[in-house]
């Protein structure tokens, strides 16, 4: 009995595994959804091969830790996390069952560095014992006691995760058949990813030069995460465990004033700003002279393009003590004040003037995309309002503000993922005297790194490991967010 496609009816080769008219695989067909328990385990993984493996029970020796950055021969390390992200990479282009074997071998690595390597014990910069893992679990050394670290659970999790997750398809209950027949399709859509690839390769040989500089300047330094758990010296960088992140979470007062901060300053702003954008918006959507609109506009875009170096520097003369503040000069002759206000260094005012600022240099851009919605508004709508009598309010509240609605969502969900980003604004007006108000992450991690004569490396990469970790729980929200409002993701 001859075989025919289900979609197309077109009688089918033996063994045949595409339809060559219309390229539907025969025979049963596998999902092609991404495996998110797979991922989310090797990422897991990936975050264990930072961890402890063997931990001082001692709590006040936190940084008597051995992990895989202390094994004795750090090709283990580096042939670990390889493996991690190869796996990762086949998921992406579906290659489920592929994926288990760079997995495994993760595994087998993980269990020989553990069971058979000898890992570095560092007594100080330069002096190190080796020790075997499993002598110091059963033995000790010098008295302390050791125990198994969170490092060597949250690997087994991540591997077991990592494989099994190739069997579990959890986005099939979420995915939607749109119930499009196969023949509608075309051979290119169901062509495999390889086949693809060669028949599109000449657009991945100009992409090249661009992917190797994203690898070196993008993807390559994020190797250097591992510092966050290490006591840095330039020769020889020691591992010590989670010192720096209990340190931070615990007796770190100035790191907390500067994440409040940060989140304090940059959500006020971005409300500040989407809302002047908005009012300013609709007061340039009614201006009818167009020479007069145009006008207006290029003035409110100018400051955007100014350096915040140069606004700084306007402003601090503008609100400056001394005789040539103009702020300052005329509101000591209006009787309003009788000595002139430091507004960039008093702790009372230096927020108020931050706002203020940020407002003048960056609304006027964010009203090109309410303009642009503004102007696709159907004329024809405002005609029937004003027929039904409706003045110029209600105009405003049932048509305009509507049509704005849906973008203004989109502006302030886009704009939240970057609130942890907050550094240029808040450096070159910050000072001494308004630090506590004023501190932000970027702006601590800059000040502890460089300024001061004893920097820890390890600490402050550290602080931007955890920086980022809120960015992308920010940036992933916001995706989120955006599906529901959007329809569609921003990553």
């Amino acid at each position: 009995m001859k075989m025919q496609c289900k979609s197309c009816g077109t009688e089918l080769p033996k063994k045949a595994k595409v339809c060559p008219k219309c390229g539907e695989l025969v025979g049963k067909q596998k999902s092609d959804n991404l495996k998110v328990i797979a991922v989310a385990g090797l990422v897991i993984a990936l975050i264990g091969g930072l961890l402890p493996f063997v931990q001082n029970t001692d709590v006040e020796l936190i940084s008597d830790a051995y992990s895989f950055m202390n094994i004795d021969v750090p090709a283990m390390w580096y042939l670990y996390m390889l493996a991690i992200v190869v796996s990762l990479v086949l998921l992406a282009v579906k290659k489920d069952m592929f994926s288990i074997i760079p997995t495994a071998i993760s595994g087998i690595i993980f269990i020989v560095s553990f069971v058979g390597m000898n890992f570095r014990g560092y007594e100080s910069r330069k002096l190190y014992n080796l020790h075997s893992l499993t002598d110091l679990l059963s033995n000790g050394y010098e008295g302390s006691s050791y125990s198994v670290g969170c490092g060597v659970y949250v690997v087994i999790i991540g591997l077991i995760l990592g494989i099994a997750g190739c069997f579990i398809d959890i986005m099939k209950y979420f995915k939607k058949d749109i119930n499009v027949d196969s023949k509608y399709m075309t051979n290119s859509i169901n062509r495999k990813v390889w086949s693809k690839i060669y028949y599109h390769r000449w657009f991945y040989v100009m992409f090249l030069p661009v992917l190797i500089m994203i690898l070196l300047f993008n993807y390559w330094p994020m190797l250097g995460c591992r510092y966050a758990f290490t006591k840095y010296i330039i020769r020889s960088p020691y591992y010590v465990g989670l010192l720096h992140f209990n340190t931070m979470f615990t007796n770190d007062v100035f790191f907390w004033d500067a994440f409040r901060n940060t989140l304090l300053l940059s959500i006020v702003k971005l409300i500040l700003n989407t809302g002047a954008a908005v009012i300013i918006s609709l007061l340039l959507n009614e201006i009818t002279n167009l020479a007069f609109k145009k006008t207006v506009q290029t003035i409110v875009y100018l400051p955007h393009f100014m350096s915040w170096v140069v606004v700084a520097s306007i402003f601090r003369l503008i609100l400056s003590v001394n005789s040539s503040g103009m702020i300052n000069q005329m509101l000591m002759g209006m009787g309003v004040i009788d000595n002139p206000i430091f507004f960039l260094g008093d702790v009372r005012y230096w927020r108020g003037t931050f706002f203020f600022i940020n407002v003048w240099k960056d609304t006027g851009w964010g009203t090109i995309l309410f303009l642009a919605t503004l102007s696709g508004i159907s004329p024809d709508l405002y005609e029937a309002a004003q027929i039904d009598g409706a003045n110029r309010w209600k105009r405003l509240i049932y048509i305009t503000l509507p049509a704005l609605a849906n973008t203004i969502i989109t502006v302030f969900i886009l704009n939240l993922a970057k609130v942890m980003n907050l550094f240029e604004s808040v450096f070159v007006t910050m000072n001494d005297a308004v630090v506590n108000v004023s501190n932000v992450l970027q702006t601590y991690v800059y000040r502890k790194t460089f300024g001061s004569g004893n920097s820890d490396y390890g600490y402050t990469t550290a602080v931007g490991l955890f920086k980022s970790f809120v960015g992308m729980i920010l940036v992933l929200g916001c995706n989120y967010a955006s599906k529901k409002v959007r329809g569609r993701g921003i990553v």
